[in-house]
């Protein structure tokens, strides 16, 4: 490796060898002049006329030649070699000079600042370069060390007078640091110091060199990566936790006792739990990769195929349990069957399906619903023969009543028409329960028969101080209907109406066309429905808790009553309400009317 410049200079000039006649030549020449002098002081005194045949003039001009020439000889033989090492001096001085401005150039080139520190006397220099990374112009020039403190940051102050103390006490190798420096536009930049100290003979730390390299940038990608390995870390932490819950909903799934499976938006199965096999008697192999198709039974209505795709694929999920299922030894069940769409960005990813085999709970339905239409008939019996005797009484058939008789046997009469009409709701559900009700179309005017509801309720309306608005402008002149199952629907919405309504409340019924289907409004500004119930309303036997206080009577069964009609008929069934604000019910069926429907007998 290439050493320093000035070392390297050091080091030649020592290997040279220094001429050493310097010395001779001055201890010699003043006593050959002192010698040449006195000789020819002796030969001018002491001498008269010659010597050795020689005119004394002549004589002291040979001894002043011989001085000459001896003078002249001692000087060549030194002033040669001292030209020779002056020569190689030059020289060497001329390469370190060029390698010198080698590291200049080197420096500048790599956007390095130096500077140089004397701690005696706190002196510091500072490179134009490193001018110019603190902002300023490059001619101007740092002589005080408190200048290079005032613009390092206050956190990373001390840091950096701590690690220059430790490298000039000789506690460490080397000065190196980061540190933060603040530019003339208070902009704070990263920067590294390296440097060393010079040593004095006494081993003393004389002054400290180095330079100053700009790391902003390094910092920058520094601090992405950190954030970015720190998100990794996050990242990958989440993904552990996720399998971990992942793990977790397996065994969970894995030990439920319903049938569960998960498959690809085409239908693929690609997981099945053991609840699964069990029901179906497929193995985990049989059934991966297959479609559910292979568990289908022509029992199970194409309808409820078509609604099931309709939802599924638009991201709803689908419960019914009208589901039919054969399995794998060719035994029939029927299935309570939800499925569940995972979606991502408005795509299905896959689906996931839970089943059980209800065929038992079916039967004891089906028993329980035959045994209530059985009661039902039963009970309509003597509930007709108590409304004709009390209607034979209160007309005054058999005699005249005292005011007493007359009161109990009109609450005989009122307690006779409730259970008429809960026996006949009981029978509405066992037929649509059972599957038997007929449904039989023909031409209806629907104003008409929400015209003939209405006076039927005109006698509570008028008590209440009630207000009905009518909305009929647009109604179809007639429609294809069911003149019983619709009258139901108007009957059913307009009495809780006007039941549920506050006196001098107002009511709104609507007929018109929209959307290509027959649409039918009917609101109120009554009680409304409590927001936690909403999901309840179309159960059988419910009635919310706030018209439960106000209204002890009601079967709780309209509701259930309406929506199966309505949706026999392919229509659609929704509400909107808030408590003490009113309810609004909407109904939309076919513009081509209510479809035909075999049974044994229809709703009444």
């Amino acid at each position: 490796m290439e050493q320093e410049p000035l070392k390297e200079g050091q080091r030649t000039l020592s290997a040279m060898k220094r001429p050493h006649g310097a010395i001779l030549l001055l201890v010699l020449a003043l006593p050959i002049l002192v010698a040449t002098a006195g000789l020819s002081a002796w030969l001018a005194m002491f001498t008269e006329t010659s010597i050795f045949g020689l005119s004394i003039p002549y004589a002291i001009g040979i001894v002043g030649l011989l001085q000459t020439v001896l003078m002249f000889f001692m000087m060549m033989t030194i002033l040669i070699p001292y030209e020779r090492y002056i020569k190689n001096t030059n020289t060497t001085i001329e390469q370190v000079a060029k390698k010198g401005e080698h590291y200049v150039q080197a420096m500048i080139g790599s956007s390095l600042g130096f500077w140089d520190y004397a701690p005696q006397t706190r002196m510091l220099f500072f490179s134009s370069h490193m001018m110019s990374l603190l902002g300023y112009p490059e001619a101007d020039r740092v002589t005080d060390i408190d200048f290079w403190y005032q613009h390092i940051h206050p956190e990373d102050l001390e840091g950096v007078k701590r690690t220059m103390a430790a490298h000039l006490d000789h506690r460490t190798p080397e000065y190196w640091i980061e540190y933060r420096i603040r530019r003339t536009n208070d902009e704070y930049v990263w920067v590294a110091d390296r440097g060393r100290a010079t040593l004095d003979g006494a081993g003393k730390s004389i002054r400290l060199s180095g330079i100053t390299e700009d790391i902003t940038n390094v910092k920058r990608v520094q601090e992405v990566l950190e954030s970015r390995t720190n998100e990794l870390q996050e990242a990958t932490g989440a993904i552990e936790r996720e399998i971990q819950n992942v793990r977790k909903f397996q065994k969970a799934v894995d030990a439920s006792t319903e049938a569960v499976s998960i498959t690809t938006p085409d239908g693929a199965i690609i997981y099945v739990n053991p609840a699964w096999t069990i029901l179906n008697g497929y193995t985990v192999s049989e059934a991966v990769g297959r479609n559910h198709r292979m568990l289908k039974n022509s029992q199970t209505k194409q309808e409820v195929f078509i609604a099931m795709w309709e939802k599924i694929s638009s991201g709803v999920s689908f419960v019914s349990e009208e589901i039919v299922n054969t399995r794998k030894d060719q035994t029939v069940y029927q299935a309570d069957l939800s499925i569940f769409p995972i979606r991502e960005n408005n795509q299905n990813l896959f689906y996931v399906s839970i089943s059980q085999d209800i065929t038992q709970r079916k039967e004891i339905d089906r028993a329980k619903t035959e045994f209530v239409s059985l009661a039902s008939h039963q009970l309509r019996t003597p509930l007709s023969a108590i409304r004709w005797y009390s209607e034979m009484l209160l007309s005054k058939y058999v005699g005249e009543l005292n005011d007493k008789q007359r009161q109990y046997v009109k609450e005989i009469y009122a307690g006779n028409l409730r259970m008429v009409e809960l026996v006949n709701a009981l029978l509405n559900v066992s037929r649509i329960d059972l599957g038997t009700f007929a449904v039989e179309p023909e031409p209806v005017n629907l104003v008409e028969i929400c015209e003939s509801v209405i006076m039927e309720l005109t006698p509570q309306i008028n008590e209440k101080q009630q207000t009905v608005e009518r909305i009929f402008a647009s109604a179809p002149q007639t429609y294809s209907a069911d003149q019983k199952l619709i009258r139901i629907v108007f009957q059913n919405f307009l009495s809780n109406s006007v039941k549920y309504t506050q006196p001098g409340g107002h009511v709104v019924a609507e007929i018109s066309t929209r959307e290509g289907s027959v649409y039918i409004r009917v609101s109120d500004n009554g009680y409304g429905i409590p927001k936690a119930q909403h999901g309840k309303i179309f159960e059988k036997l419910f009635r919310a808790d706030n018209v439960r206080q106000k209204d002890t009577e009601g079967t709780g069964l309209g509701m259930y009553i309406v929506k199966a009609i309505v949706e026999s008929s392919g229509g659609s069934i929704w509400f909107e309400s808030e408590e003490n604000q009113g309810t609004t019910f909407h109904v939309l069926m076919p513009l081509t009317g209510m479809t035909k429907k075999s049974g044994f007998k229809g709703l009444t």
